[in-house]
C-alpha cells in the first residue's frame, strides 16, 4: 500500500478474531481508528493494545472516517450492529458467524434490506493459501462438472467456546455450537472450490465423547448432494466437524475427472496466520477497501451460511 493509511474501525469483540485481524492490520501498514463493544473495559484495553479512539456505539465509528469496518458481534447482536452501521459509507465485514440459525439468517437479510450497508462475511480458510491455490487448480479444468464428489473435514478444539466469556459459541441456540463455530470453515473451503454450491438434501449424525461439557456436540457429520450452478447433476459431499482436544486441523480431498486433489491445513507445524488464512484476509479486506468494496460480498456469501445452518439441522435431526 502507498499514500496515506487506510483507517481500519472495530465493532465488537465477541471472540478471539477481531485481536489478530487488528494485528494484521498494524502489521500491513493500515492503521486502527477506533473501536466499539459492549464491554467498555475490553473496548478500552483494545484501544491501549492497538490504537484507536473507544466510542460509546457502533454507529459513531462513522466520525472517525473509516475506510473498512471489521465488526465481530454476537449472532443476536447483528441485525443491530448492521443497521447502525450501514447509516457510514465503509463497507462493512462481519467475522464469523454472522448467523448461526435461520431465524438468526432471516434477520441479516432483514437488515441488509434495510439499510445500506455494503456488507462480507467469511471464514478466513477462503483465504488459506492452499485453498486458494486447490480453486485456482480446479477452476483451471472444464469447469465444476470435472467434481465428482467432495469429503471436508473442520477440526477444532471447542474447549475455548466453552469459556465461561464465550459459552454462548457452544449454544445451538445463539452461537450455533460446534456444528456451526467449527463447522463454517468446511462450508466455507467447499464454496472456494464450488462456488454457490447449495446443499439441498443430506443425512447426518451427531456425537459427544463421554465427560464432555459441550452443550452441542464434539462430533458430527453430514453426507450431503450440493446443487452447483451448471453442473448437470447435484454433487455428493461428506463433511466431518470435530471439536476434538488438539491443534486445528482443516482437509478437503477432491474426486475428479482426472484423479483426486487432496490439501491438509493446519496442526502443530506453520504459521497458522498464514496458514489459515488471517493475513489473506486482511491483505483482501484492505486491497478492496480502497473501492469502497468489501471481500465476499453478501450476496454470493449467503449461501455459505445457510449451508451451515442447513448442515447443523441435518446432522441434528431438526431439517
Amino acid at each position: 500500500m502507498t499514500g496515506t493509511a487506510l483507517r481500519v474501525a472495530f465493532a465488537g469483540l465477541a471472540h478471539s478474531h477481531p485481536y489478530t485481524d487488528a494485528g494484521n492490520v498494524r502489521a500491513l501498514g493500515a492503521e486502527v481508528v477506533g473501536v466499539h463493544d459492549a464491554d467498555a473495559r475490553a473496548a478500552e484495553d483494545f484501544a491501549l493494545r492497538f490504537g484507536g479512539a473507544v466510542v460509546a456505539s457502533a454507529g459513531d465509528l462513522s466520525t472517525l472516517r473509516p475506510d473498512l469496518v471489521i465488526a465481530t458481534p454476537h449472532p443476536h447482536e447483528v441485525g443491530a450492529f448492521l443497521r447502525a452501521l450501514g447509516d457510514g459509507t465503509a463497507p462493512v465485514f462481519v467475522n464469523k458467524v454472522i448467523a448461526a440459525t435461520a431465524l438468526q439468517l432471516a434477520e441479516v437479510d432483514r437488515a441488509v434490506a434495510d439499510s445500506s450497508v455494503r456488507l462480507g462475511t467469511s471464514s478466513v480458510l477462503r483465504f488459506a493459501p492452499a485453498v486458494r491455490a486447490l480453486a485456482a487448480e480446479i477452476s483451471a479444468g472444464p469447469a465444476a462438472a470435472t467434481v465428482c464428489a467432495l469429503r471436508v473435514h473442520a477440526q477444532h478444539d471447542n474447549a475455548a467456546f466453552r469459556l465461561p466469556s464465550r459459552a454462548w459459541q457452544d449454544d445451538p441456540h445463539s452461537g450455533g455450537g460446534t456444528l456451526a463455530t467449527v463447522g463454517v470453515h468446511g462450508w466455507e473451503m467447499l464454496d472456494a472450490l464450488l462456488p454457490g454450491a447449495a446443499l439441498v438434501a443430506g443425512s447426518g449424525w451427531t456425537r459427544t465423547r463421554d465427560g464432555s461439557a459441550t452443550a452441542s456436540e464434539d462430533a458430527a457429520g453430514i453426507d450431503g448432494l450440493l446443487r452447483v450452478p451448471g453442473a448437470a447433476r447435484d454433487v455428493p459431499v461428506q463433511m466431518l466437524v470435530t471439536g476434538a482436544p488438539g491443534p486445528d486441523a482443516y482437509a478437503v480431498d477432491v474426486v475428479t475427472t482426472t484423479g483426486i486433489r487432496s490439501i491438509v491445513i493446519g496442526g502443530d507445524d506453520g504459521d497458522a496466520n498464514e496458514e489459515l488464512g488471517f493475513a489473506g484476509l486482511i491483505r483482501a479486506l484492505l486491497d478492496a477497501a480502497p473501492r469502497a468494496v468489501t471481500v465476499a460480498p453478501w450476496d454470493r456469501a449467503r449461501v455459505v451460511v445457510a449451508n451451515t445452518i442447513r448442515g447443523a439441522e441435518i446432522a441434528r435431526g431438526a431439517a
